[in-house]
């Protein structure tokens, strides 16, 4: 396989798998941010927050906004979510 078609095949998989798993399943729509601990099958198996991932979900849409695709979906996703409510601080893990 060419460079090309690697570079094409991974970018289909980050853009048509892995985000969409992830902008489906890790969003707490509670209290806001992102749940860590999901099976395969995306289920949420821990509800403690961790703020690497809160950290790591904004940079990445962010990342692929401004360097892959700017689809308006991915920043009113960051908009969206990426807010944790000040009450709910005590849940996340530093």
């Amino acid at each position: 396989m060419k460079i090309d078609q690697y570079i094409q095949q991974y970018k289909s998989n980050l853009l048509d798998d892995v985000i969409p798993f992830w902008v489906k399943n890790s969003i707490d729509r509670e209290q806001g941010g992102f749940f860590t601990s999901l099976t395969r099958e995306g289920e949420v198996f821990d509800t403690d927050k961790f703020i690497w991932l809160q950290a790591r979900q904004v940079w990445t849409f962010s990342m692929l906004y401004n360097r892959v695709e700017a689809k308006k979906g991915m920043a009113r996703y960051c908009h969206s979510w990426c807010r944790v409510p000040e009450k709910t601080w005590k849940r996340c893990r530093w």
